[in-house]
C-alpha cells in the first residue's frame, strides 16, 4: 500500500485497515515494512524538510497500525529518498 502525504489531512486509516485485514486473513502472523518515502528533488535544504515530514507521517501511520492491534516488533521501519516521488509517500509491505 502506498499513501501519498500530497495535501492535509490524507484519511488513510479506512484504506489501510482494509489492506491489513486483508492480509492477516490470509497470514495472521504477517509481519510490515512502512518505508517513509521522500522526493529526492530539491536542494539539501528541501530534502531534509521532506524527510522529517514523511518521518512523522510514517509515525502516524505506525501508531494507526498499532491502534488496529499490531504490536510494533511486527513493524519494521526504515526511511530513503526517492528520485521517482514526487511527494512524500509511505509505503506498506508485507514481509
Amino acid at each position: 500500500m502506498i499513501i501519498r502525504f500530497d495535501r492535509e489531512n490524507i484519511a488513510y486509516e479506512q484504506p489501510l485497515y482494509n489492506a491489513v485485514s486483508r492480509v492477516l486473513k490470509r497470514r495472521p502472523n504477517a509481519t510490515f515494512e512502512l518505508v517513509a518515502v521522500a522526493p529526492a528533488s530539491g536542494g539539501k535544504a528541501r530534502q531534509a524538510l521532506n524527510s522529517d515530514r514523511v518521518r512523522r507521517s510514517a509515525e502516524n501511520v505506525l501508531r494507526s497500525l498499532q491502534g488496529m492491534g499490531i504490536p510494533p516488533q511486527r513493524v519494521e521501519i526504515s526511511a530513503r529518498t526517492s528520485a521517482q516521488a514526487t511527494t512524500n509517500e509511505v509505503h506498506l509491505y508485507v514481509n
